[in-house]
């Protein structure tokens, strides 16, 4: 067993399409530090800006430590379910972090289901940039919907409904829809003054997946709001997301699954609400769950696992601290 105490560290890396998040915690699970920076998609980020994101949160979180007493890290990143993408992201943690620590690598769902969970059988699912459900049984079985990128699916994220809300644009512009206040409000984000320049800004100056994902909260609002267009987006979004967590309950045969919900469109009242109707209407019986520990403690309790320490209450209890700190 490697050694445990306040003199030696764990390292929990959340890394998603738009932001990263560091923590340094103890072995007894106590807050050493954190680290805040940009996206570490492997799929969607250079590899000069993923090193240099994940440079900068842990930095940030490691600040006040000797670098050598880091026993273990774990970084959950969108994107990192395949192998040769870990095997790439495993390279750039070998420049970031001590030869002696421990590194592993996995995806952004599953520390979301192990910190929310534990070892419980359950389902996440993930409602950010990106978007994706993940569910996992007490036996080990484990399957995941969704997931294939923002090119042909990220249904119901913040990526998909900045794309539906470009399209419904243009098609009030060419009459096909009628105009609504979507319409202006695209525009004012992009900051036009004519659909005359939409295509030089969309095209020309470009778009990314994450600048998408911006225009979603101004949709919920419109939403919230009473716009008919907007309230189509946001129903045909969560309809398509309680459908992954259907097909996730069924290819594990749960029959009342503990469903946590995470991602950064959850903090919209309007959403939240819709999906947790939305998966009331498609699955009876789902339980919808708040987690026990936020992605980023979870990512933490899963390097504390892979260096072999003990995990007691007592660091369970400083984790939760450490989630809603």
């Amino acid at each position: 067993m490697h050694p445990s105490g306040p003199s030696v560290y764990a390292l929990g890396i959340d890394g998603g399409g738009s932001r990263t998040r560091a923590l340094l915690c103890d072995t007894l699970g106590q807050i050493i530090g954190q680290g805040l920076s940009g996206g570490t998609n492997p799929r969607t980020s250079a590899t000069g800006e993923l090193k240099a994101h994940l440079q900068e949160a842990i930095e940030q979180a490691t600040r006040s430590i000797d670098s050598s007493k880091i026993l273990a890290a774990h970084f959950g990143l969108a994107g990192a379910g395949e192998a040769g993408t870990r095997a790439k992201v495993q390279a750039i943690t070998k420049e970031l972090l001590c030869e002696e620590t421990t590194r592993t690598i996995g995806h952004d769902l599953e520390i979301a289901l192990v910190g929310g969970l534990g070892s419980k059988t359950g389902i996440v699912l993930v409602a950010g940039t990106g978007s994706a459900c993940y569910g996992r049984t007490c036996d080990g079985r484990s399957t995941k919907c969704g997931d294939w990128g923002d090119l042909v699916d990220d249904v119901g994220s913040g990526s998909w409904i900045g794309l539906r809300a470009l399209q419904v644009c243009v098609r009030q512009t060419d009459g096909r829809l009628p105009e609504s206040p979507l319409k202006q409000a695209v525009m004012d984000f992009l900051k036009i003054e004519h659909m005359d320049a939409f295509k030089t800004r969309i095209h020309d100056s470009g778009l990314s997946r994450s600048e998408r994902a911006q225009l979603a909260p101004i949709i919920l609002d419109l939403a919230s709001a009473g716009d008919e267009v907007s309230l189509a987006i946001v129903a045909e979004g969560v309809g398509a997301l309680s459908s992954c967590v259907f097909i996730t309950c069924r290819q594990l045969d749960i029959k009342s699954p503990a469903v946590l919900l995470a991602g950064g469109l959850l903090q919209h009242n309007y959403f939240s609400d819709s999906l947790e109707a939305a998966l009331n209407t498609r699955i009876p019986s789902a339980i919808i769950t708040q987690p026990i520990l936020n992605p980023t403690a979870g990512a933490v309790l899963m390097a504390l696992e892979a260096a072999s320490c003990e995990i007691s209450e007592a660091t369970l209890e400083n984790l939760k601290e450490a989630s809603y700190s």
